[in-house]
This record gives C-alpha cells, structure tokens and sequence, in this order.
C-alpha cells in the first residue's frame, strides 16, 4: 500500500479476511493472490459509490488516531477497523524549496505511492488505484479505490505546503462461490483512506500521516467469537499491511524524488 500499493491495499486485505470468514474456526485469517478463473461462479459485482465530500472534522478524527482501532456492535454485526501511522521519509540531496516544489505535482507524489501500472487518472486530482486480485476462502476480490489527492500551501510560507488524499469512492468488485449464504451486497464493505505529507522543517524530509478505515456488517457466525479472536487476527494483517505500505512509499518516494531532482538540474 497507501500507499507499490499504498493506501488502500491497507483495508482491502483486512476486508476480505474479517467479511468473508463465514465458515472457519477461530483461526487468523489468511489471504492470497488468485486469478479469476480460479472462480466459477457468476461475478456479483458492486458499484463503486461517490463518497460525500469530506470534511475537516472526518478527516482529523481519522488523523488523530495513533496506531490499531477496532470497534464492533455484536448485535448489529457492524465492525469498524483500521491503523493510522506517522509517516518520514529522509530524501537524499533535499531542500525545503525542493521538497515543497515536488509536493506541488500531484500526479508525481501519486505516482511514487501506488505501482505506476495499477494507477489510473480518472479525472483530474483523481487516481483509481487497482490492487491485486486477493482471495478469501469463498469470496474474490479485485478491487479499486479513487482517491482524490491535491496540494495545498502559500506563496509565503513553504512548510505549509501540504499534500492531501482522501478516498471519493470504493468498488470491492467481489465474487461470490455458488452455495455461500451470504450476498456481495449484505458485507456492506466500505473503506474511507485519508492522509498528508508535507515537508519536515529541516527540509531533509517529507512527513505527515496516513489513516483509513473499513467499515462492514460480519455475518452472524462471525459474530458469535470472542472480540479477542477477531481483534486478534486483524491486528496481525493491519500490522502486517502497514509495513508492507509504509516500505513502498518510502522507496518510492525516494526514487521519483531522486528523478524529480535530475529533471530539475537538466531544465537549469
């Protein structure tokens, strides 16, 4: 993940193994990479939906949070989970003016946060980031998001500068094995990613957070294990994603940053 793939592969993975674990004990769930074929069943797929606008209030109640959070309404089944992490990347041969122009690129900052060959620019400021197909014991997912991402700052102060995502819509595009009793449509998955990256101070960095969270409703046999097990076993993958995430953007960061500062000596 974020974010080669960010953000989002972050929730995904998580989604999979917490929403589709329908019929196993209380072991921690796994994952892996399948391919489509692998699946004969007919596709159930869901629409990706237009998130509203965020605002400044959604956007700090997911920043705020540091580390693991996890809560869950046994009687309704709905579960929320996630992680929000501190970002810093050291940047070789950096300034604060260099820093703050590369931020200024949002097509450069999204290109060095997501694999380039799973990032499309659907509109502009806007990125629909692919993931690989991930498969869960009876469910398939191939999924994408669309994350909104944009620069703000001043003309006067270059350790304003801020570099800003947010997720704008979400397709899980599941599949679904004949005989599950369980429809695409009743997980009611749902991932909101939001994040910054500014310039560190001493200008040797790029810094900020990065948060999200995934939302859904467990079916009832999931509902019935000890918080401990569930919590538990999310625990392992969000740890195991943010690593995995946080490793990606720093190469690279590093090496469009690297690429950024070699076009810039070439233009004089």
């Amino acid at each position: 993940m974020i974010l080669h793939r960010s953000l989002l592969l972050l929730s995904l993975v998580v989604a999979s193994a917490a929403f589709s674990d329908t019929h196993r004990t209380r072991r921690a769930p796994s994952f892996s990479s399948a391919s489509a074929s692998s699946i004969s069943s007919t596709s159930t797929q869901l629409s990706a939906k237009p998130r509203k606008s965020w605002t400044q209030r959604e956007r700090s109640t997911i920043l705020s949070r540091t580390g693991e959070y996890f809560t869950l309404d046994r009687f309704s089944g709905k579960v929320e989970f996630g992680s929000s992490s501190n970002i810093r990347t050291n940047l070789d041969n950096s300034s604060l003016g260099s820093i703050t122009k590369w931020l200024s690129n949002d097509r450069a900052i999204a290109m060095s946060i997501w694999d380039e060959k799973l990032i499309t620019e659907v509109e502009p400021q806007v990125y629909r980031l692919k993931l690989m197909t991930l498969m869960f014991v009876t469910i398939q997912l191939a999924p994408h998001v669309d994350v909104r991402m944009w620069t703000e700052g001043t003309n006067t102060d270059e350790t304003a500068t801020t570099f800003k995502l947010e997720s704008v819509a979400f397709d899980p595009n599941i599949q679904i094995l004949p005989g599950v009793g369980v429809s695409a449509d009743s997980l009611g998955i749902l991932i909101d990613v939001v994040g910054e990256l500014y310039p560190s101070k001493d200008g040797r960095a790029v810094e900020g957070k990065i948060g999200f969270v995934t939302k859904g409703e467990l079916p009832p046999p999931m509902r019935l294990l000890p918080e401990q097990a569930l919590k538990g076993s999310l625990s392992t993958i969000n740890r195991t994603i943010t690593k995995f995430a946080m490793d990606s953007f720093q190469q690279g960061a590093r090496t469009k940053y690297r690429q950024f500062l070699q076009e810039e000596q070439k233009r004089g």
